[in-house]
């Protein structure tokens, strides 16, 4: 019985049976200890920014064109911008182009040239004229899962998405 008590303490500080601690892999939150959360490697952005959302269409920028912009804090990395039509000299940012059309810079569409990583799909189909500039992103979309057999091989389904591997137990990031 001794030893049985022993060997249950044991078991107890090292861990094992219980929920995840700090660093221990995971594939959902529930599998983490409470404060911590399961952070996969392509889980969004935290950011204490807002996504900026200038405008979704050009009737929301007054005498200058709606853009679409790179914005880190997006979790498709597309923002909106008021600016003047790219046409008369506006560059736009890396992956967009500019559509001679409107004035606009726009995504580059992944059918199109933009490369989406490997545990995306693309569909830029799922866009229509009434998607506001700001959601209009390249067509990469993440892949829905309920487990691994529902990704690529090396992948894993972490938080309901597939991702390039498996996700690890952090701590909730307080972001100012």
């Amino acid at each position: 019985m001794r030893n049985m008590v022993g060997l249950m303490w044991v078991a107890l500080s090292l861990g094992v049976g219980c929920v995840g601690f700090e660093g221990n892999e995971c594939q959902s939150d529930d599998e983490c200890r409470s404060g911590l959360y399961c952070r996969g490697p392509n889980q969004d952005p935290a950011c204490g920014i807002p996504v900026r959302t200038d405008c979704g269409d050009d009737s929301g920028c007054f005498n200058a064109v709606c853009h679409a912009v790179y914005d880190v804090c997006s979790p498709t990395g597309m923002g909106s911008a008021c600016d003047f039509s790219c046409t008369e000299g506006r560059n736009c940012d890396g992956g967009f182009r500019c559509n001679e059309t409107t004035g606009a810079c726009e995504a580059v569409p992944c059918d199109e040239g933009f490369a989406c990583p490997a545990h995306q799909v693309c569909d830029p189909s799922r866009f229509d004229a009434a998607t506001p500039v700001f959601a209009r992103h390249h067509g990469c979309f993440d892949v829905d899962c309920s487990s691994d057999t529902a990704c690529n091989d090396g992948e894993r389904c972490v938080n309901g998405r597939c991702q390039e591997g498996i996700g690890f137990c952090r701590e909730v990031e307080i972001v100012p």
